[in-house]
């Protein structure tokens, strides 16, 4: 038998000498690329509101409500975990890209992003849902205390919320027993707004009356709901010393009225779908109260109402 040409000697032994090598590796040509993670749909929601602070914070004015916003947007944005950056190592100091928005549009933004993520979060992530509805709830506080100052007493709604009404309808999921606690609350601020009254003239003394009749009004709606009992009394009990001057009624009212909104917005957490709208607008109806009020400080306004953070 005729050998192979020398030529063909070698390509056969550089062949098999590449064949080695390659083993020797553990290298083989058709390995597939290894799969990017997908993030899960509550993930994107949360980097979703995490960017929307961020632009918030970006766009912060010098206004009162910016100046505001600039203290509590990063705030929250520290209790969403920042803003997710795919390749941390890849830049010192990473950033992410927010598109160039004026104050208000980018608070506008915050909130309805936030009460719509909430929405589709609730079923996978209840705890991102409360969440995201206490950050709506606490940049419309934010946004407008400022504007609030001295306002005539009256009902109000969340900015956002789509103004469904400051009472739950039949066959709330919101337990009785807290309905009649809230109940109790407004029956007892509407007394001392009587109290106040009494120690009080002319447009004070008409104020106070007025929302007194707002709190017992509320109480009586409360009531009447099926199975919330009647814990109301005739008589409460209110130090003199709150009622004293003008400055102790103004700061025994706007105790009253923060103590209020957030027994309303602690019921964020674990609320149904049905429950969300009323519980946002009755705990800034409470809240909105409070920032008319004279003595009223922003430092007041908080950065995740209903919700404590750790």
């Amino acid at each position: 038998m005729t050998p192979p040409p020398r030529r063909t000697m070698r390509l056969i032994a550089a062949v098999a000498g590449l064949a080695t090598l390659a083993g020797g590796c553990s290298w083989r040509m058709e390995t597939p690329p290894i799969p990017s993670r997908t993030p899960t749909p509550t993930v994107v929601l949360r980097d979703a509101a995490a960017v929307r602070e961020q632009a918030v914070i970006a766009t912060a004015d010098s206004t009162e409500a910016g100046l505001l916003e600039a203290e509590l947007a990063p705030e929250r944005l520290e209790a969403l975990g920042g803003v997710y950056v795919e390749y941390p190592s890849a830049s010192p100091a990473p950033s992410p890209s927010v598109e160039a928005a004026t104050f208000a549009a980018a608070v506008t933004e915050a909130i309805d992003g936030a009460l719509a993520d909430a929405a589709d979060a609730a079923s996978e992530d209840p705890g991102l849902a409360a969440m995201l509805r206490s950050i709506a709830l606490s940049h419309a506080m934010a946004t407008t205390y400022a504007s609030l100052a001295g306002a005539e007493p009256a009902e109000r709604t969340m900015p956002g919320s789509g103004g469904t009404g400051l009472l739950p309808r039949d066959g709330t999921a919101v337990d009785g027993d807290l309905l009649a606690r809230l109940a109790l609350a407004h029956d007892q601020a509407a007394f001392a707004y009587e109290v106040a009254a009494a120690r009080a003239e002319e447009d004070e003394r008409a104020d106070a009356l007025k929302r007194s009749r707002i709190h017992a009004a509320r109480a009586d709606a409360l009531v009447a709901l099926p199975g919330v009992e009647d814990l109301r009394e005739p008589l409460y009990d209110v130090a003199p010393v709150d009622t004293a001057s003008a400055t102790g009624r103004a700061a025994m009212e706007v105790a009253l009225e923060l103590a209020l909104s957030e027994d309303y917005a602690a019921l964020i957490d674990g609320a149904d779908d049905a429950d969300v709208a009323w519980i946002l607008d009755a705990a800034y109806d409470a809240f909105a109260a409070a920032a008319a009020l004279p003595g009223f400080d922003a430092s007041s306004v908080p950065v995740l109402p209903g919700l404590t953070t750790s």
